[in-house]
């Protein structure tokens, strides 16, 4: 009888009204953040197409018209777009990321083989980017998630670029490749060229014969100022920190025209510091 009259209080139990509106309201955010990825990755692909004709329109008015191109130069949000033009902007899906490209291209004298180079960063990091995702991917499986779980994260891989001085004769840009998944994944690649004929501009053209020499100077005094302020110091050389400066340092020039030395993440310092830059004075 005991057992009986507990099995009738137990069917009498209810659960709280709030407790089913909360737990029916919980399901359909569930469904709401599904149905909202799946919304954007139709949106994006929309987008994709429409920017994709955009960017093609664009290149057709300037390289036909150089009207179009001279009135772009004088305003000064489109001015560099008359020299770097995009000329690939798309969006693509894969299974597990979305890839983000925008490609540019220069606009000058004898800049092919400058553009041609581009192109073969551009593909080469969309290859790592892909190997760098079926990495992680697999690891991520191994470790128990699922496939479902994985796609959700919609990985974002991007390739884009950005101006950084631009003159009559001169044109400095820079090209980035990042995944949102790995801030250690971000790759980056400097071009300094003059549009008369396309070749690169080096630090010996700007800071003269001796110019590993002065930017090493110049490098180590700024490294020692910040050393003497800070408590996260610069890897010193025994601990593999910079060298010296060569053929291959990666540098950009600001808007004052001025050669700015980019270092790569833990290639001179904690990575905390990022990739720390260096602004080198042509007035020495």
């Amino acid at each position: 009888m005991k057992n009986l009259e507990e099995l009738r209080r137990l069917q009498e139990i209810h659960a709280p009204e709030q407790l089913k509106e909360r737990t029916l309201a919980a399901i359909e955010q569930g469904k709401e953040v599904i149905d909202m990825k799946q919304l954007r990755r139709k949106t994006r692909r929309r987008i994709a197409t429409a920017v994709t004709g955009v960017a093609a329109c664009f290149i057709v008015a300037v390289n036909a018209s150089p009207a179009f191109a001279l009135g772009l130069a004088d305003i000064p949000a489109l001015g560099a777009l008359a020299r770097i033009v995009c000329v690939r902007s798309d969006i693509y899906e894969t299974a597990d990321s979305t890839v983000t490209v925008s490609v540019p291209e220069v606009q000058g004298e004898q800049t092919d083989r400058v553009n041609q180079l581009i192109d073969e960063q551009v593909k080469a990091y969309e290859a790592k980017a892909a190997a760098d995702l079926a990495e992680y991917k697999a690891a991520f499986l191994a470790t128990g998630g699922t496939e479902e779980e994985f796609a959700v994260k919609d990985i974002q891989v991007k390739v884009d670029y950005d101006v950084k001085y631009q003159s009559d004769a001169v044109v400095s840009f820079g090209l980035t490749g990042s995944q949102d998944w790995n801030a250690n994944t971000v790759e980056r690649h400097y071009y300094n060229l003059r549009l008369t004929d396309g070749s690169e501009i080096t630090l010996k053209d700007l800071l003269g014969e001796n110019w590993v020499e002065e930017a090493n100077t110049q490098i180590k005094h700024q490294m020692d100022v910040h050393d003497g302020a800070s408590e996260m110091k610069y890897f010193t050389a025994e601990e593999g920190g910079f060298q010296t400066v060569d053929e291959n340092t990666k540098f950009y020039l600001n808007e004052q025209g001025q050669p700015v030395v980019v270092f790569e993440k833990f290639e001179v310092a904690p990575g905390a510091m990022g990739e720390p830059e260096f602004t080198l004075d042509l007035t020495r």
